[in-house]
C-alpha cells in the first residue's frame, strides 16, 4: 500500500531540508502543490500517486516552508525563485539530468520559472491552473479565491480555512470532514502560517518581483505544455488560460467541466489520464 510514511524520503537542497515522497520508476516526474493553508505535496496529490507512479518515478515535494520542509529565516527573494532553486536542487542531489514537471496553481508558476530558466532540466509540463501564467480579464484582481487566502492570513480562524476551502472546488461534498480536520489541523500550526504569510510576502513587495512577470515571458518557453483547467474554477478563474493558451508555441488546453481548483481531486481519473497520455505520447 503507498502510503505518505512508506514514501517519505528526505534532501537537503539550497541549504534547506526538504521532503519529498517517492514512488514508482519510470521517466521522473516532479509533482509541485499549490500554496494554502495546511497544504502540502502528499495533500494535493497522495491520492494520484498509486496510478501516476505505475508509469513514473514520482517525486512529490514539500516547497520550502511547506509541509514538513524547512524555509529559509528570511525571504530575501521572491519565494518563486527560492521554490524554483529547490526544485532544480531536488534534481542535482537525485543526480537527475532532467524530469517532466507538474505544477498545481502556485506550483505551476515554479514549474514554470524553472522551464523558463533551467529549459534543458525540463522534459514535459503540465500546468495545472497556474499561478502568474494566467491573466484574469473579466473577473476582479484578486480573485474571490485568494481574498479567501488572504484573509486567512490576515486571522487564521476555523471559520476562515473553511471560508478558503470553499471556493477550492464545485462540489461541496468533496470538502468531507476528514478532509477538512486534517487541513484545519495542519493550517493552525504557527510555523506553517508564518510561512504562508511570508511567501506571500514577497509577491507583493515591489523590490522583489521580477521586472517582466511569467506571463509575459511565455513565448520563450518551448517546451510541450499541457494546461488544465477547471471551468468552475475560483482561485485562477478558467478565462486566465486565454494568453497562456495563445502564447505558449507548444501548447494543449483541457477545460474540465464540473470542477474548481483541484482537477486532480474532483476530476481524478480524468487527470489521471490526461496527465500519463501527454507525458508518455506528448502532443500528438
Amino acid at each position: 500500500m503507498t502510503t505518505a510514511e512508506s514514501t517519505t524520503r528526505w534532501v537537503t537542497a539550497d541549504g534547506l531540508k526538504l521532503r519529498f515522497h517517492e514512488a514508482g520508476s519510470g521517466p521522473p516526474l516532479v509533482l509541485l502543490h499549490g500554496s494554502g493553508p495546511g497544504v502540502s505535496g502528499w495533500a494535493n496529490f497522495g491520492a494520484n500517486l498509486p496510478v501516476l507512479a505505475e508509469r513514473f518515478r514520482c517525486l512529490i515535494l514539500d516547497q520550502p516552508g511547506f509541509g514538513a520542509s524547512e524555509r529559509p529565516e528570511v525571504y530575501e527573494r521572491n519565494y518563486l525563485r527560492i521554490a524554483a532553486d529547490a526544485v532544480v536542487g531536488l534534481l542535482d542531489q537525485l543526480e537527475l539530468p532532467s524530469a517532466h514537471l507538474l505544477g498545481n496553481s502556485m506550483g505551476g508558476a515554479v514549474a514554470t520559472m524553472v522551464a523558463l530558466e533551467h529549459p534543458r532540466r525540463v522534459d514535459r509540463l503540465v500546468l495545472m491552473a497556474p499561478g502568474g501564467v494566467g491573466v484574469n480579464v473579466l473577473g476582479p484582481e484578486p480573485s474571490e479565491g485568494i481574498r479567501r487566502l488572504l484573509d486567512f492570513t490576515a486571522d487564521p480562524t476555523r471559520d476562515r480555512v473553511l471560508d478558503w476551502l470553499r471556493t477550492m472546488v464545485f462540489d461541496q461534498s468533496i470538502l468531507t470532514e476528514e478532509l477538512v480536520s486534517d487541513r484545519l489541523r495542519t493550517a493552525a500550526d504557527p510555523a506553517a502560517i508564518a510561512a504562508l504569510r511570508d511567501a506571500y510576502a514577497t509577491f507583493a513587495d515591489p523590490a522583489l518581483a521580477d521586472q517582466v512577470p511569467l506571463w509575459a515571458r511565455l513565448r520563450g518557453l518551448r517546451h510541450e505544455v499541457l494546461m488544465l483547467w477547471g471551468r468552475d474554477d475560483r482561485v485562477t478563474p478558467a478565462e486566465g488560460a486565454l494568453l497562456p493558451s495563445r502564447q505558449l508555441p507548444n501548447a494543449d488546453l483541457r477545460l474540465f467541466g464540473r470542477c474548481g481548483h483541484w482537477v486532480q481531486i474532483e476530476r481524478k481519473a480524468a487527470f489521471e489520464r490526461a496527465v500519463t497520455d501527454f507525458l508518455v505520447h506528448g502532443l500528438r
